[in-house]
């Protein structure tokens, strides 16, 4: 037992004058909410970068030269499978093939009883009158040449064979009901049947009735 005056050892300190107030039961520590401020905008930036990039990597996919390469390679195994071309439907005809001809044909021209030519005939024939066929009239005159008339379209005059694609043209833009037949002379002809023919001159009577000689060449009719 110690004595009146010496320190107790045993005796508690006294209490601090400001304790420390314990938080309350619903707070929060100040650092939870400096992380929370921290966190929270750090993950949505980072959310708005990955769909960004996302978006741009589906673009680049798009508009890559493998995508296009793939593209253009469909087009082109379907011109290589052999598929035409469209042309719009339309089919060019193939080019008519000489039924008589190029070869000399002769007719003579009378007054009225000669000079009537079928030309759709294989070989061309002349007859003495007017027949359902007749294409071509040798028409003789007395102080002029022979003239011939049909449906006739004329051409320069030279030594040359016109083709039927000179002929369809020449028909078509220039045709005229009769020409005079001198050497030279060069004319295309639509026959009844809608065959094609051209004739060149080769000798004709000046005037009056004579023969006439003719480089005929007569086309099929188009295919």
């Amino acid at each position: 037992m110690s004595s009146y005056g010496d320190p107790n050892h045993r005796t508690a300190p006294p209490p601090p004058p400001n304790p420390p107030t314990p938080p309350g039961s619903g707070g929060q520590p100040a650092w939870a909410w400096w992380v929370i401020g921290i966190v929270i905008p750090a993950i949505g930036i980072a959310v708005t970068l990955f769909s960004v990039n996302d978006r741009d990597s589906d673009d680049s996919s798009t508009d890559s030269p493998a995508a296009t390469t793939g593209a253009q390679g469909g087009d082109n195994s379907a011109q290589a499978s052999g598929t035409p071309a469209d042309s719009g439907g339309e089919e060019e005809a193939a080019p008519a093939k000489p039924v008589f001809g190029p070869a000399d044909f002769s007719a003579r021209a009378a007054y009225g009883d000669a000079g009537f030519l079928e030309l759709d005939t294989v070989p061309p024939q002349e007859f003495g009158q007017d027949t359902d066929g007749t294409d071509l009239l040798l028409d003789a005159t007395a102080t002029e040449p022979v003239d011939a008339e049909g449906t006739v379209g004329p051409l320069p005059a030279g030594t040359g064979e016109a083709t039927e694609a000179e002929c369809r043209e020449t028909i078509q833009k220039n045709s005229v009901t009769e020409v005079d037949l001198t050497p030279g002379t060069r004319f295309c002809l639509q026959t009844g049947e809608g065959r094609t023919a051209s004739l060149r001159v080769l000798s004709a009577p000046v005037e009056g009735e004579g023969t006439v000689r003719f480089k005929l060449t007569v086309w099929d009719l188009p295919q």
